[in-house]
């Protein structure tokens, strides 16, 4: 059976759908199938994945059938800004936060691995992907504001592990757009990594032109530029994942 993470941080801008795309296009090329379900209504993920020419038709929560990308063994349910929409509906409903798990045990069979990419809040569309995950990968960046974002989604966890039954676990933080020339981000890492010890991925994933190009073409890093430094991290974040999984 395949497992779910949840790629998930309320903050915006830390980098969690690069991390997405990215992870699955390394994941695939490992061997492994690899599902990506978009919940996220800005639906990034979707125009970078999506096939030329191929448009979303509906939702997750709307029955749309996962689509192949140009990733080998990568495919993905894409989302539009319907999510929008959805999110009040399964508000409104009396099982609404656990619509994506019933989706998403439908697929488990079928894929290794599926990555739930998650909107920068905490509201309905999060909960019901940390609901439906295994586990939550963290991408944070580093700078001291990502603390605090950091600390409210574990409290969230917590809260859905105690009034909802929910099994997700911390598989990991992972420090994105880091300046290892900057004294800062030096601090926030060793600060993150004091903390929480071996549930820091070693990986760092540092700014890159390379990384922040390649959704601009349609790309993961992987097809884009895999000599780039970017390439390189989400390489090496993509096996400890899935040394971490086995």
């Amino acid at each position: 059976m395949g497992k779910v993470l949840a790629v998930s941080n309320q903050k915006g801008g830390v980098g969690k759908t690069t991390t997405v795309i990215n992870l699955a296009a390394y994941a695939g090329l490992a061997g492994k199938r690899t599902l990506v379900v978009n919940n996220d209504p800005q639906a990034n993920a979707s125009s970078v994945l999506l096939p030329p020419g191929i448009q979303a038709e509906g939702t997750v929560y709307q029955a749309q059938k996962p689509i192949p990308t140009a990733e080998t063994l990568v495919s993905i349910i894409p989302a539009t800004a319907e999510l929008i929409d959805d999110e009040r509906r399964l508000g409104r409903q009396d099982q609404g936060r656990f619509a994506l798990r019933r989706v998403v045990e439908a697929y488990r069979a079928d894929f290794d691995l599926i990555i739930i990419d998650c909107p920068p809040t905490l509201s309905y569309l999060p909960m019901n992907a940390l609901l439906a995950a295994d586990h939550v990968v963290l991408p944070l960046q580093a700078e001291y504001f990502a603390l605090e974002g950091l600390t409210q989604l574990l409290a969230l966890m917590e809260d859905l592990r105690a009034d909802s039954g929910a099994l997700v676990t911390l598989l990991g933080v992972v420090l994105t757009m880091s300046d290892q020339a900057h004294p800062l981000a030096r601090q926030v890492e060793a600060e993150v990594r004091r903390h929480f010890g071996a549930q820091v991925f070693q990986t760092t994933i540092p700014r890159d032109s390379a990384l922040a190009s390649a959704p601009s073409h349609g790309r993961s890093i992987l097809a884009h530029d895999p000599l780039s430094p970017g390439a390189v991290a989400y390489a090496a974040f993509t096996r400890e994942v899935l040394r971490v999984l086995e």
